[in-house]
């Protein structure tokens, strides 16, 4: 849970654009926050769509009978990364559509019975359960889109700019430090499989060939 209360991340944008705090979000101080929750939220959102340490895991379906593979209310994304083909031997690729998992290859929701079928999932976090270096980022983008759009003032724009991009590198770092995960191990499971041909013989020594030839 992060340390920056919604109300908090609220005064701080109504601050940036030189308007008065507020004690509540329920409009009693008489100022409508609507707004800048609504950039808070769609900032937050736009945030979490490539996924975070503490916003992503992989659930296996094994389907009782054939049919959709659902995914949950809150999910942002999901991605099939298990390996499975069709009956012509075409690999089959799974993304998610209308909160279920679409079979590209074949043009259908519809998933075989009784296999495993591996999701990575990212879901949505609220405002709260968000990871305090991941909301303070998030608060430093969505205090300038606040002040662009309600105030507009260039000076500022410029300091909000410099606070933004040392707000989200940090989140980036903390988020990289949580996951444990290096350059060489981020990304696509799938993607990363097909670049370093784990399920074909790219480490067999057979196949490699040299040509024989005598020394002078």
């Amino acid at each position: 849970m992060g340390s920056i209360s919604r109300l908090d991340a609220v005064n701080q944008m109504l601050l940036a654009a030189g308007e008065s705090l507020v004690a509540d979000l329920e409009n009693e101080s008489g100022v409508d926050t609507k707004l800048s929750e609504f950039i808070l939220d769609q900032t937050a959102q736009d945030h979490q769509l490539r996924g975070l340490a503490s916003n992503k895991y992989v659930k296996k379906y094994n389907l009782e009978t054939a049919g959709d593979i659902i995914l949950p209310e809150n999910t942002l994304s999901g991605e099939l990364i298990s390996n499975h083909v069709d009956t012509d031997g075409n690999i089959q690729v799974g993304i998610d559509r209308q909160k279920k998992i679409f079979n590209i290859t074949d043009n259908t929701y519809s998933w075989k019975a009784s296999t495993d079928y591996y999701i990575e999932i990212i879901f949505e976090l609220s405002w709260d359960d968000l990871p305090t270096p991941a909301q303070r980022g998030i608060l430093a983008s969505a205090m300038r889109q606040y002040q662009l759009i309600v105030q507009g003032d260039d000076v500022t724009d410029r300091y909000l700019a410099d606070l933004e991009a040392i707000h989200k590198s940090r989140s980036k770092a903390s988020d990289i430090n949580d996951a444990r995960v290096s350059i060489f191990s981020s990304g696509s499971t799938v993607m990363n499989q097909a670049l370093s041909r784990l399920n074909s013989s790219a480490y067999d020594p057979n196949r490699h060939r040299y040509w024989r030839h005598k020394g002078l």
